[in-house]
C-alpha cells in the first residue's frame, strides 16, 4: 500500500519517467482498486487543505473580534458569523464533487466520467466469453477432427495450455480449418493471451468462403478484454461493422456499443 501511495505521490508531482507514467496510466484504467486510490489520495489531500485553511479563517475570526469593540449586534447590525463548527462542515458528497474537480484540473476526470463505461463493456465482453463458450461441443470424425475433438475435451477441462496445442496441431494439418482457428484464438483468450487471440480471430475475419463466420465480433471482444489505449476505439469500429454489415455476434454487438467510449 505504501509502495502505491508514494507512486501515487510521484504521478501526482511529475516525478515518474516517462514510461512510468504511461505504465501508471494504462493500470488506472484497468485497476479500479489503483484509481479509487488516486481518487481518495486526491480527496485526502483537497480536504486537508480546506481543512487547513477552515481553521486558519478561524483563528482569523477570533482575532478580529478580540481586536475590534464590542457591539450591540442587534442595533449596530454587524454581522453574526456561524460558528466555527459550523462552517467546518462539509457533507461528503459535497467533498466527492470537489475530488471530481481536482481531478478534471489534473486531466484525470475521465475516472469519474468514463471508468464506469469502459468496465461495464469489459465486463460485458467477459460475461459473453464465459456465457457461451465455457465449453465447446464435440462434433465429428476422422483424424484430423479426433485431434479437434481432443482439443475441445482439454478445453472443456480447462486445461487450456494443452487444448492450446491440441488446436495449433490441427491447424499446422488443416491451416483452413475454420474451426480449430476459432478454438485457437478462444483457447487464446481463456489464457488471456490476447495479442494471439486477436491475431486468430483477425484472420478468421478475413475468411470469406464460410456461410457463418464470428471473426469480426470475437476479434472486437478480445480488444474489449485487452484494454489498452486505442483498443475500445477499434473494438467499437469492429461491432459498428458486425451490426452494419449483419454479421455473426450482431444482437450481442447490439448490447455492447453502448457502454463502449
Amino acid at each position: 500500500m505504501n509502495n502505491d501511495l508514494e507512486t501515487i505521490e510521484n504521478y501526482l508531482t511529475g516525478q515518474l519517467s516517462d514510461e512510468a507514467r504511461a505504465q501508471f496510466e494504462t493500470t488506472l484504467r484497468t485497476d479500479p482498486a489503483v484509481a479509487d486510490a488516486l481518487a481518495f489520495y486526491v480527496l485526502a489531500q483537497h480536504t486537508a487543505k480546506v481543512d487547513a485553511l477552515s481553521q486558519r479563517r478561524d483563528e482569523l475570526d477570533a482575532l478580529y473580534k478580540r481586536s475590534r469593540p464590542v457591539s450591540d449586534t442587534t442595533t449596530n447590525h454587524v454581522p453574526v458569523l456561524a460558528p466555527a463548527s459550523n462552517r467546518r462542515l462539509w457533507s461528503v458528497p459535497m467533498r466527492w464533487v470537489a475530488a471530481a474537480s481536482v481531478l478534471l484540473l489534473l486531466g484525470l476526470g475521465w475516472y469519474f466520467f468514463r471508468i464506469s463505461n469502459a468496465q461495464d463493456a469489459t465486463q460485458l465482453a467477459d460475461a459473453y466469453v464465459t456465457r457461451t463458450y465455457g465449453q465447446l461441443s464435440t462434433t465429428m470424425g476422422g483424424t484430423a477432427a479426433d485431434k479437434l475433438t481432443q482439443g475441445i475435451g482439454l478445453y472443456n477441462e480447462g486445461k487450456f495450455a494443452e487444448a492450446e496445442t491440441a488446436f495449433a496441431a490441427v491447424l499446422t494439418e488443416q491451416p483452413d480449418n475454420d474451426r480449430a482457428l476459432k478454438f485457437a484464438g478462444l483457447v487464446a483468450l481463456r489464457q488471456k493471451k490476447y495479442d494471439s487471440a486477436i491475431d486468430r480471430f483477425h484472420q478468421l475475419s478475413q475468411r470469406t468462403d464460410l456461410v457463418s463466420n464470428a471473426g469480426t465480433f470475437l476479434e472486437a471482444i478480445a480488444l474489449l478484454q485487452r484494454n489498452r489505449p486505442m483498443d475500445k476505439g477499434q473494438a467499437k469500429k469492429l461491432l459498428e461493422e458486425v451490426i452494419n454489415k449483419n454479421l455473426d455476434g450482431k444482437n450481442e454487438a447490439m448490447k455492447i456499443i453502448p457502454h463502449v467510449d
